[in-house]
């Protein structure tokens, strides 16, 4: 068995790739979708009907996943809009767990009435719960933590030079 390390022109590359993507994923992905799941905590509300409520199916991995199902109408000035997102990140996931899923339906029964939150710039753009939830979270915070991983990469570098320069300068001395 050899032992590898890491070269340090590995370690300077990866480390900030790293930095570099967890800074462009936060500012181009994160930052825009907290500012909307905040934005929506003050959105406009009126109330909607539930019209459809049911539980979506699908295979990943050989596994059998499920999602809330559910849209809605409601009115703004007049003009009736379609939603179908309970939270903003709602459509992007799913779970293993059917139990969850039901509780989640039970509040949104077919012809129950809601109340909807809507962008009042763009009504279309509406949902049942305003706000971050746990996704909007994971993705605010996930950059980070490659960002760490970036730093965590680059003080290695820090360390093996600084080695380095040690061992130079005590092998001058002697």
């Amino acid at each position: 068995m050899s032992n590898k390390t890491n070269s340090p022109v590995t370690l300077f590359i990866v480390g900030i790739v790293f930095i570099v993507s967890s800074w462009m994923i936060y500012t181009n992905f994160s930052v825009p979708m907290v500012k909307e799941a905040k934005d929506s905590e003050s959105w406009s509300s009126t109330t909607g009907v539930i019209t459809h409520s049911d539980i979506r199916q699908s295979e990943s991995d050989g596994n059998t996943m499920y999602a809330a199902e559910i849209d809605y109408n409601f009115t703004v000035d007049g003009k009736s809009y379609l939603g179908d997102r309970i939270t903003l990140t709602s459509g992007s996931s799913s779970t293993s767990s059917i139990r969850d899923v039901k509780e989640e339906l039970q509040a949104y029964p077919l012809g129950a009435s809601v109340k909807v939150y809507y962008d009042s710039e763009l009504p279309n753009n509406a949902v049942l719960k305003p706000g971050a939830d746990f996704f909007t979270k994971l993705i605010k915070y996930t950059p980070f933590l490659f960002g760490f991983f970036g730093f965590l990469m680059l003080w290695q570098l820090i360390k093996k030079l600084g080695l380095l320069v040690l061992a130079l300068f005590i092998g001058s001395r002697n």
